[in-house]
This record gives C-alpha cells, sequence and structure tokens, in this order.
C-alpha cells in the first residue's frame, strides 16, 4: 500500500504500518523536496523495528527536445498550476466539469506559478538537465 504523506504524521503512520511513502511537492521546488524527505528520514528513525520502506517523488517532469521546447511546457504548467490553484480554492466556478478561465490579472496575482518559478522548481529542462535533477533526487534517498 503507498501512503500520501506530506504532513510528518503522515510519514509517521506509513512507515509505522509497513507502507510505501508517495510524496509531492507541487510545484514548491526543491526545498520541499529535500524537506520532504527529511520528514521521512524522521519516521523511519521513530521505527528503526520497521524495514526501511520505498519512498517516490511525484512531481512533474518533461525532457525537451531543445530550448524552445522546454519554454513551452513551462508556460503550459504555469498555466496548470493557476487553473488548478483557484480551482482547489474554490475562486472560480466550474461550468460541465470546466473550471471558468483565468484572467491574466487573476494570473499575474499567483507569482508563485509564474513560468520563471515553474521552471526553476519542476523538473523541466533537455536531457542532461533532467538526469542531473533525478540523480540529485536519488542521492537524497528517493528510490521511485
Amino acid at each position: 500500500i503507498w501512503v500520501a504523506a506530506r504532513d510528518p504524521n503522515s510519514h509517521d503512520f506509513a512507515v509505522a504500518n509497513g507502507c510505501k511513502v508517495q510524496v509531492t511537492p507541487l510545484a514548491s521546488g526543491d526545498d520541499e523536496v529535500t524537506s520532504l524527505m527529511q520528514r521521512f528520514n524522521a519516521a523511519c528513525a521513530a521505527h528503526p523495528e520497521i524495514e526501511r520502506p520505498e519512498i517516490m517523488l511525484l512531481m512533474h517532469t518533461f525532457v525537451a527536445d531543445d530550448a524552445a521546447d522546454a519554454d513551452r511546457l513551462t508556460q503550459d504548467l504555469s498555466t496548470f498550476y493557476c487553473q488548478f490553484g483557484a480551482w482547489f480554492q474554490n475562486k472560480k466556478p466550474v461550468h460541465q466539469g470546466i473550471l471558468e478561465p483565468l484572467t491574466p490579472d487573476e494570473i499575474a496575482a499567483m507569482p508563485q506559478y509564474a513560468p520563471d518559478k515553474i521552471r526553476q522548481n519542476l523538473v523541466i529542462g533537455e536531457a542532461d538537465e533532467v538526469i542531473a535533477r533525478l540523480k540529485n533526487y536519488e542521492a537524497l534517498g528517493y528510490n521511485q
């Protein structure tokens, strides 16, 4: 069983019950990736009698053909996260399963999802960039 975990209590519950752990930093970047691993490590240290479970890092990742390809996807993911944020917070009406589009001003009000932040915080780039980021996550202890 995989348990989605963010809060230290959910990490502790998963490890104590022999479950695998899945985490997502959403679009928060590598500091959150590190923090999530610290929470997992703390849970593992609190339960030395339990075999260390697998831990999965779930985040948007894209290997681009070139810089222009990466820029296109970065813009698409910026729009996605703005829409997701508005949907998650019930900020826009939904009609027939589709969230009302955001205005440019509404998008500008979410600088955490600006294209430059999305490019920095998600794994987007040409193959060598993506491989380097994934190797860093592996070094932190992520194995899925």
